[in-house]
């Protein structure tokens, strides 16, 4: 099996740089082995296709276009009345998926190739974002748990709100390097890490060049 290459495999590797006051208050990374899958409905089927994530997802799709729904290992984005994200670090979903969601006659497409996740965490990760981002990320209007399509550098990409100080996009294969240069270089002033997650989560110094799918 070819191994599989991320875009940014050689441009974490400088480790960070110190902020205007010499400290660091971000880390910043790529998440791998993260398997991404975009599922597609229309009315005649959207039902079946409800019952069929819920019963191989462990609950309901979400039904608000703002807010992640956690189900067990994996996360669901309502981005369209009748299309779906769901990002998972099990191995074996995305062929349940497409075994019982196809048999419903809607559409499961892999995109983990076509996205890269960045995760920025840390105290300044916030202020960091309100450089990159057209939103109100406040608490109020954007808690925990809150998702937006929207763009950083006319990139089009999606953000998570994680946790408190944690977020984490996902960006076009494309335009990743651009987005990554573009994010570090709004965050000098802060001072940042660089680290590469895994999908539990577990953060280390970005040592390993390739990524693992599903």
């Amino acid at each position: 099996m070819f191994e599989r290459r991320s875009p940014l495999a050689d441009c974490a590797a400088d480790g960070g740089r110190d902020g205007t006051d010499g400290g660091r208050r971000l880390r910043i990374g790529e998440v791998r082995g993260t398997s991404l899958l975009q599922l597609g409905t229309w009315p005649a089927v959207r039902a079946a296709c409800a019952a069929a994530v819920a019963r191989v997802c462990g609950g309901d799709p979400p039904t608000s276009p703002r807010t992640a729904a956690d189900r067990g290992a994996h996360r669901l984005y309502r981005i369209a009345p009748d299309q779906l994200w769901v990002a998972t670090h099990d191995p074996d979903l995305p062929a349940a998926l497409e075994r019982e969601v196809g048999a419903t006659g809607s559409a499961v497409t892999r995109l983990s190739d076509a996205r890269v996740r960045l995760a920025l965490d840390g105290v300044a990760a916030t202020a960091l974002l309100a450089r990159l981002v057209p939103l109100d990320l406040r608490d109020a209007s954007f808690p925990v748990g809150s998702f937006a399509q929207t763009g950083v550098h006319h990139a089009p990409v999606l953000l998570d709100r994680i946790d408190v100080q944690r977020y984490d996009l996902y960006v076009l294969s494309t335009y990743a390097v651009s987005t990554w240069e573009w994010t570090l270089d709004q965050a000098l002033p802060f001072g940042y890490d660089l680290c590469v997650a895994d999908a539990a989560d577990r953060w280390h110094p970005p040592t390993s060049t390739t990524r693992d799918f599903a």
